[in-house]
């Protein structure tokens, strides 16, 4: 069990139930809580995939820690900032959908039938909602908030599972 990854699941998900009891105030503050979270899960994902020489995910780590800087040092800029955020978001749900089915795949020799088809709706679903994002950014934006929330508690809850089933028998992503 990796307890690190449990310790940080368990907190993200406190953090969605958190911006679930108050999307609105989620939404104006939302550019400060996915700084932390592509910091927190890029700096997972380098230091998972470097240990198992994952190239992937040194790739998604690095994109990670370089969007996440990126909201760091402009937000001055709000409205451009705010507008490239919804873009980074749409393009983050899509790859992180797209890790989500390979990470789904790879544990099918792991779990049950329901648990691989909940990961593999719950990846899908990820996936679209990225895509809807990018054609559609002002319903994206006004909805934030509350996918802001669904996305940190099932984050937080893949990151729970594979903490716990995780060990030296599945690489995370």
């Amino acid at each position: 069990m990796s307890v690190f990854m449990v310790i940080v699941g368990i907190l993200m998900v406190i953090g969605g139930i958190v911006c679930a009891a108050s999307p609105i105030a989620t939404t104006l503050s939302l550019m400060y809580f996915f700084m932390i979270l592509l910091f927190v899960t890029g700096i997972t994902f380098l230091i998972d995939s470097i240990r198992f020489r994952f190239v992937p995910g040194i790739v998604l780590g690095i994109l990670s820690l370089i969007a996440g800087g990126f909201i760091l040092f402009s937000p001055n800029m709000s409205f451009m900032t705010e507008t490239i955020m919804l873009y980074i978001m749409a393009a983050w749900f899509v790859i992180r959908g797209i890790f989500g089915l390979v990470n789904v795949i790879r544990m099918r020799r792991f779990v049950s039938g329901g648990l691989f088809v909940l990961g593999l709706i719950v990846s899908i679903l990820v996936i679209c909602a990225g895509i809807y994002s990018f054609t559609n950014p002002a319903i994206f934006a006004g909805a934030l908030g509350v996918m802001a929330s669904c996305y940190f508690i099932v984050e937080g809850i893949d990151l729970i599972v594979l903490g716990c089933i995780g060990g030296n028998r599945l690489r995370p992503l």
